[in-house]
């Protein structure tokens, strides 16, 4: 297990001590409740509006104030909450989240934060008001984020900062601290933090140039906007760093760039902004800046004279990766281009601001594109007379004619502006904080949805990789239905996850609508999905073997995922599709659980809840719900059983197009019963046979694979169960015959019953790659899942 890691099983093996078995419902740890009272204190006088920005905060001595007690009405804005119900009458709590955005602040950070013990996100931004310097004491929190961008703090950083060993994310940009480079920071930092920012503050004074050596594993930096002088650091040791800013600042011995970019910097990075640094110079010579990733380059105001040579740039080393290329506000006289790059087969190249782009540019095809990025050759003279001759014929066109476009045009944008009115109603009438953006930002962002930029295709949508004006790099998802129940599943999704916060689970940013248009921006993450990591590969090529180590490190991240969303978010909630294609994973193969359009949220008095409406995608649905339409947490459990199996065979659940392939649930239920688990293993993992610790993880693992993918929900682990499983807390045990009900009474009693409910569902479903026919059904579970097997 890593380090990171560490303090989330602590949380989860807390559970199981004798001493928290005494506690009441609700218990807390009286220092967090210490730790609230001082926020409020501190907070809530100066705060304006304090029943919208602190929404749920209240100050009482009574049982009542418990801020995650779920039977109270009023729940504190802000807070993420970890809950494990140990029995019906005992739960424990945890606050392991604090975010305030744009809740108007006013005040300090007390001290007393220092209490919450158990924190691992804190994330305060868009406060101006919030202000004071930094508390030492924030020092010995065991936070994984720290984001306090654009506020009003300022001073210098406590040297305490750098007991923050576990941090990954680490934003401190947009207030007014001052002082020389943290130095004592970064050199005690391990190599878990990933991004790392202080733009736009006072910082000043030279950057050593070991300053990053502990940064390895480092995918952001952003030291815009400061007053750094000195040489520009060195981020050779960042070899995986993806997005670097270090703009409008004083740095020296940039020139010639193409030195800094061979001497300096690693060679994944996707986005540099070098923007007004005063580089000086000429033109850089685009054949020695050695960049295979770059895409998005900003050289701005920073004093470059000479002439621009198209080819050059777009026949370099990064030319086919290139997207954008700014060098506004220098001394460029000249470009030098030829007709095949005015057609579009080049990036946007922003020139506005150089002597070149002085005087008219309506005659001129350079200019107009590289100035006004209207890219487009000028027709010749017999074009332009045969499109006089088209416009003279369509303006003779009957007036009535016209009028009924135009009536029906109208009728058609009332009615999508009415539904579109209509979600955004739902989500702007929600507690949610959903960022809405524009769409025709995100249009420029996905280069008008391009093919080039597109990461993937599902059943309901594609998915675009996006880059925003301010560099940052995010995945938009472009939905393909605009049916009702599309629109309900964007709703849903947007309503569902926009506050859940946890490593494993990918993060919403935002969403877009316009006309029928439906978008949702993501985090992006670097290493696609699951599903193709694991079956498949480019060119038809053998997928590349993850160890050991690597998977298991995903069940663990998904398992903590799904707990998080059962037990510790704010509302209980059933994500319904949890299959691999669905577990996304970044550059450090950690994963994320994505795609909530089916979650759902599941009320506290409820254990399970029946509805006539099925979604998901069959070979991870269980049975219960597929059938009866019985959905509760066990749902999850089980489609997570057979996410597990195929992580550890590296196979799929059932192929439908190999005859008689064996479901793969059934299938590790006989190996058990034969004594031959360990046969189940993908044949590309390569295990160490006198690794005792590593087999026995490997054994435990499958163990609890086949607990979880058991057909009744009785049958099954919680998640939290599960979590003790695969971290080894408890023994797992699985008799050689499960005493549970027999398949044939199964089929006899129950499924002849189902048909009915089933009818009421959509009318397919999606298997794999095979859309099958509710109708059909029956005969699947019978032939597949509800074979003659007893585990």
């Amino acid at each position: 297990m890593e380090r990171r890691q560490v303090l989330l099983a602590l949380l989860y093996v807390a559970a199981l001590l004798p001493a928290a078995l005494s506690q009441t419902v609700s218990s807390f740890a009286s220092n967090e409740l210490d730790a609230l009272q001082s926020l409020w204190g501190a907070w809530n006088e100066s705060t304006p509006n304090t029943n919208v920005n602190l929404a749920g905060w209240f100050s009482s001595p009574g049982r009542d104030f418990f801020p995650c007690n779920t039977n109270v009405e009023r729940k504190w804005r802000g807070l993420t909450c970890l809950q494990h119900r140990l029995n019906d009458s005992t739960v424990i709590n945890w606050i392991i989240g604090l975010t305030l955005s744009d809740a108007s602040i006013v005040g300090i950070l007390p001290l007393e934060i220092q209490k919450l013990s158990n924190l691992v996100t804190l994330t305060l931004t868009g406060n101006a008001n919030l202000t004071g310097p930094l508390p030492p004491e924030i020092g010995s929190i065991p936070l994984n984020v720290l984001d306090l961008h654009d506020n009003g703090f300022n001073g210098t950083l406590p040297k305490e900062i750098s007991r923050l060993s576990n941090l990954l994310i680490i934003d401190l940009s947009g207030n007014r601290f001052e002082g020389p480079f943290p130095t004592f920071f970064i050199l005690s930092v391990r190599t878990a933090l990933q991004v790392f920012k202080l733009a736009r503050n006072l910082f000043e004074g030279d950057i050593p140039q070991n300053a990053f050596q502990n940064m390895t594993e480092l995918l952001t930096m952003d030291l815009s906007r400061n007053k750094f002088t000195g040489p520009p650091p060195n981020l050779t040791f960042s070899k995986n760093l993806n997005n670097l800013n270090l703009s409008s600042n004083l740095f020296t011995g940039f020139s010639p760039l193409p030195l800094y970019f061979s001497s300096l910097l690693p060679s994944k990075l996707s986005v540099v902004d070098l923007s007004d640094l005063n580089i000086g110079g000429g033109v850089p010579d685009w054949h020695s800046l050695e960049l295979p990733r770059l895409e998005n380059l900003y050289l701005d105001s920073n004093n470059i004279a000479g002439v621009l040579d198209i080819s050059a740039v777009v026949g370099s080393s990064f030319g086919r990766t290139l997207r954008v290329l700014s060098m506004k506000n220098n001394n460029i006289t000249n470009v030098v281009y030829t007709n095949a790059f005015i057609d579009g087969a080049q990036p946007q190249i922003f020139l506005q601001g150089n002597p070149y782009c002085e005087g008219s540019t309506k005659e001129d095809d350079g200019k107009r594109c590289y100035c006004q990025q209207v890219c487009f050759l000028s027709p010749s003279s017999s074009g332009r007379k045969s499109d006089l001759r088209v416009i003279i014929i369509s303006t003779s066109c009957s007036g009535v004619i016209l009028a009924l476009v135009v009536l029906i045009y109208s009728f058609v944008l009332h009615r999508n502006r009415m539904k579109m009115r209509s979600l955004y109603e739902k989500i702007e009438k929600s507690e949610v904080n959903a960022k809405r953006f524009e769409y025709n930002q995100l249009r420029v962002a996905t280069c008008n949805f391009s093919p080039k930029m597109k990461l993937g295709t599902g059943a309901f949508g594609a998915v675009y990789k996006g880059i925003l004006p301010n560099h940052t790099v995010v995945a938009v998802k472009q939905l393909f239905l605009k049916t009702k129940e599309a629109c309900d599943d964007f709703v849903n999704e947007v309503l569902l996850i926009t506050n859940l916060q946890h490593r494993n689970l990918v993060c919403l940013k935002g969403y877009s609508l316009r006309g029928k248009e439906m978008l949702l921006v993501y985090e992006y993450v670097e290493n696609g999905d699951l599903e193709k990591l694991l079956f498949s590969a480019p060119g038809g090529s053998t997928p590349q073997a993850l160890n050991w180590q690597a998977r298991m490190n995903i069940c663990m991240g998904v398992a903590q995922g799904l707990y998080y969303l059962h037990a510790s978010s704010q509302s209980r909630i059933i994500h319904r599709d949890i299959k691999a294609s669905n577990i996304l994973l970044d550059q450090k193969l950690h994963p994320k659980i994505a795609d909530f359009g089916l979650a759902r949220p599941l009320q506290d008095e409820c254990s399970h809840i029946v509805t006539d409406h099925r979604a998901g995608t069959l070979g991870y649905l269980a049975p219960e719900y597929l059938l009866f339409g019985q959905l509760s947490e066990k749902a999850d459990v089980f489609s997570f059983g057979v996410l597990l199996l195929e992580i550890i065979t590296g196979r799929k659940n059932r192929n439908p197009k190999i005859q008689d392939n064996e479901y793969l649930p059934i299938y590790a239920c006989r190996l058990h019963g034969d004594g031959k688990l360990m046969d189940l293993l993908d044949r590309r993992l390569q295990l160490d046979s006198t690794n005792t610790t590593e087999l026995k993880q490997v054994h435990r693992v499958l163990k609890a694979a086949i607990l979880c993918a058991q057909m009744s929900p009785e049958q099954r682990p919680t998640m939290f169960r599960v979590l003790t499983m695969l971290a080894g807390d408890v023994d797992v045990e699985v008799p050689k015959t499960i005493d549970t009900i027999s398949w044939s009474e199964f089929r006899s009693h129950q499924l002849s019953g189902s048909s009915s409910t089933a009818t009421r569902s959509r009318s397919t479903m999606m298997y794999g790659d095979v859309t099958v026919e509710l109708s059909s059904m029956k005969s699947i579970l019978t032939n597949q899942i509800l074979a003659e097997a007893s585990c």
